[in-house]
């Protein structure tokens, strides 16, 4: 993709037997002149964390029938002293990892051994508070988070018994128009932003039976 940079690549599977895809999304924004970013396919947790100063995104894929979790991570040229990849965790010990004082730079959602986690490329000493929700309906998101005067960056949709539900990761930061949209196919994804004249900030894909949904932050 000349001129275009590597935002988010995120790995899912049309249904358990199906062959693992990729879904990417690129910005058009500085990718000319920025230093290409490259990734990282079906890393280990330890690999994962061993890369974590370099990473700029992270999606996990679990193998159908063994359960291996395999970590996709997208890699800047350069280290940053100030990120770090962590795996597995559960949302209280994502939610401590902020309070004190990181934020998130991507986010993924998993099953390991039946019990959903989380892994997340933090980063300290960022000029917003990072603030993390676990489980929220469609319909809390906005009454959730206006209040608070957090802005949405990465949202990851699963499917829980109780139906969706959106691991919401955000900063406190007020002056941003935003709107979250989740179980949408590629073709709402296209004409909510058309009909916003809004950009993508978050895009995350997810397999549910046979077809793809699609998880969307739109920002203004």
């Amino acid at each position: 993709m000349p001129g275009m940079r590597l935002q988010r690549l995120v790995n899912y599977r049309r249904g358990e037997q199906a062959a693992r895809r990729f879904a990417a999304l690129y910005y058009d924004d500085d990718g000319a002149i920025a230093p290409s970013r490259g990734w990282i396919v079906d890393a280990d947790a330890a690999a994962a964390a061993a890369h974590g100063s370099w990473a700029a995104g992270v999606s996990v894929d679990v193998v159908p029938g063994d359960g291996d979790v395999r970590f996709t991570l997208i890699v800047e040229p350069q280290p940053n002293p100030a990120r770090s990849l962590h795996a597995d965790l559960s949302a209280a010990a994502l939610t401590e990892l902020l309070d004190g004082g990181h934020v998130v730079v991507d986010l993924a959602t998993y099953l390991r051994d039946g019990t959903r986690v989380f892994a997340a490329v933090v980063e300290s000493g960022a000029e917003h508070d990072g603030c993390f929700f676990p489980a929220l309906g469609q319909d809390e998101v906005r009454t959730t988070l206006g209040p608070r005067g957090v802005l949405p960056t990465r949202v990851r949709a699963y499917h829980s018994p109780a139906g969706w539900r959106l691991a919401v990761a955000g900063v406190r930061v007020r002056g941003t128009s935003w709107s979250v949209h989740a179980d949408i196919d590629a073709d709402d994804v296209s004409s909510r932003l058309e009909q916003r004249r809004a950009y993508p900030l978050d895009l995350d894909a997810v397999g549910h039976g046979l077809s793809v949904r699609f998880a969307l932050v739109a920002a203004a």
